[in-house]
C-alpha cells in the first residue's frame, strides 16, 4: 500500500493542502496583470502553489510559462532555461506540431536547437554567446517575447520564475535589466518565487533595489490548524489507518502548520503505525519524531559543522529560547553568550542563510522545527 503522505517534491492533487486564499490571491493578480512576489521560509509550499495556480491560469485560457532557474549557473544558461520556458508554455503542442522553434523564435538573433526529454517535453538550446552585452541583449529580447505575443495574440500572459535567487547571485545587475523591461509591459504578469526567504525579501522591498515595490510581497506562513487536521485524518484514513484526535494535535504541536514538515513527520508516522497495524496516538508520532531526526542526522550535521564557532551557541540558544531579548544582558548571560555585537554579527549571518528568521521586534528563532528536535536530540550534553 502506497504512503498517502509525501515531502520532498512538489505536491499535487490530493497531496496539496489548503492554501485557499492564497491561491485565489496568485490567480486574480496574475490574471488582472499584477506581478507577484511569493516570500516564505524554505519548503512552505511556494511552487506547488505557483503549479496549482498555473493549472487554473490555463484553464482560463491564459498562456503561462513556467522556469525553474536552480539550473541558471551561467548567463548562457539563464537564456537557455528562460527560452526553453517560454516556447513550452506560450507555444502550445499544435503550435509546436505546425511549426519548428525557428519559427517561434524567428525574432530572437540566436538560432535554437530543440531536443526532447523522456517525457515527451522540448528543451531550447541557443548558439553560444561570448560577451556579456550580447548575452544581455539576447536576454532582454527573450523578455520581450511575451508582450510580443500577448499583443499580438490579444491574450493575458503569465511568467512564472521559480528559483529566482540565482537570477541574484549571477549577475547584481540583472534585476534593473528585469525591471526596465517588465515596468512597460502591458499583456504580462510575472510571479517570483525563490527558496532564500531573506534575501528574496531584500530584493523586493528594499527601497534601494531595482525591483523595489514591482510586485505584490504575497507572503506563506503556517497552514492553519482548522484546515489541516482534516487534511491529516483523511490522509490516513484513506489507507484504512485510523488515528486519534490527540495524535493530529500532537502532530500539528510540532510541525507547527508547516505543510513540508507535517507531510514528513505523517509519512514516518504512517509507516509505523501501517507496519504494527495500530491506531495512531500520540506517543506513536513520538516514535516517528525519533525516526525523522535519524533520517535527518546526516543532512543536520552538515549544517552544524558548516556554522562558524560564534554561530552555534547563538543557535543553541534560540533553540531553546526564542524570543526578541536576544541582544539584552539577561539573555547573554542566561545562555552564556558573547557580546552584543557578537550576537548581531551571528544574526545577520544565519539570517542570510535562512538558518534563523525574524527581527529584534518580532524576535528571532529557528524555523526548520526538525533542526530544532535535531539539537534537542544530539546537543542536550553539550
Amino acid at each position: 500500500m502506497d504512503n498517502p503522505f509525501r515531502y520532498g517534491q512538489v505536491a499535487t492533487a490530493e497531496h496539496f493542502t489548503d492554501r485557499v486564499r492564497e491561491l485565489a490571491s496568485v490567480v486574480a493578480d496574475a490574471s488582472s496583470g499584477q506581478n507577484v512576489v511569493i516570500i516564505s521560509p524554505r519548503r512552505y509550499g511556494k511552487t506547488s502553489l505557483a503549479l496549482r495556480a498555473r493549472e487554473q491560469l490555463e484553464q482560463a485560457k491564459i498562456l503561462v510559462a513556467y522556469a525553474d532557474l536552480f539550473r541558471a549557473t551561467t548567463r548562457q544558461r539563464l537564456i537557455d532555461e528562460l527560452g526553453t520556458a517560454l516556447y513550452r508554455g506560450l507555444a502550445g503542442p499544435v503550435e509546436r506540431a505546425r511549426a519548428s522553434a525557428s519559427d517561434f523564435f524567428r525574432a530572437f538573433p540566436l538560432q535554437p536547437k530543440i531536443s526532447v526529454g523522456q517525457d515527451g517535453s522540448p528543451s531550447i538550446e541557443f548558439s553560444p554567446l561570448a560577451l556579456p552585452r550580447d548575452q544581455d541583449r539576447a536576454l532582454a529580447e527573450l523578455l520581450e517575447l511575451p508582450e510580443r505575443m500577448g499583443k499580438g495574440r490579444d491574450r493575458r500572459v503569465v511568467v512564472m520564475l521559480d528559483e529566482f535567487q540565482e537570477v541574484i547571485a549571477l549577475d547584481a545587475t540583472l534585476p534593473a535589466v528585469l525591471r526596465s523591461i517588465i515596468q512597460t509591459q502591458q499583456h504580462v504578469a510575472y510571479v517570483f518565487m525563490g527558496s532564500r526567504q531573506h534575501l528574496m525579501t531584500h530584493v523586493f522591498t528594499d527601497r534601494n533595489q531595482p525591483l523595489y515595490r514591482s510586485a505584490r510581497a504575497l507572503p506563506l506562513g503556517p497552514i492553519a490548524t482548522a484546515e489541516l487536521t482534516p487534511f491529516v485524518r483523511s490522509r490516513f484514513e484513506s489507507t484504512g489507518v485510523l488515528i486519534d484526535a490527540a495524535a493530529i494535535e500532537r502532530v500539528l504541536s510540532i510541525t507547527e502548520g508547516h505543510p513540508h514538515d507535517t507531510q514528513e513527520l505523517c509519512h514516518f508516522t504512517w509507516e509505523l503505525a501501517q507496519s504494527a497495524r495500530v491506531l495512531v496516538t500520540a506517543e506513536r508520532v513520538d516514535d516517528a519524531l525519533a525516526r525523522v531526526v535519524e533520517a535527518e542526522d546526516a543532512h543536520y550535521t552538515t549544517l552544524w559543522e558548516s556554522l562558524a564557532r560564534a554561530q552555534r551557541p547563538l543557535v543553541l540558544a534560540l533553540a531553546a529560547e526564542p524570543g526578541g531579548a536576544v541582544y539584552s544582558e539577561a539573555y547573554r548571560r542566561r545562555q552564556q553568550l558573547g557580546s552584543a555585537a557578537t550576537i548581531q554579527k551571528a544574526i545577520a549571518a544565519l539570517l542570510e542563510r535562512d538558518v534563523v528568521d525574524g527581527s529584534s521586534v518580532h524576535g528571532y528563532r529557528i524555523p526548520d522545527v526538525f533542526f530544532r528536535a535535531w539539537i534537542r536530540a544530539t546537543m542536550s550534553g553539550h
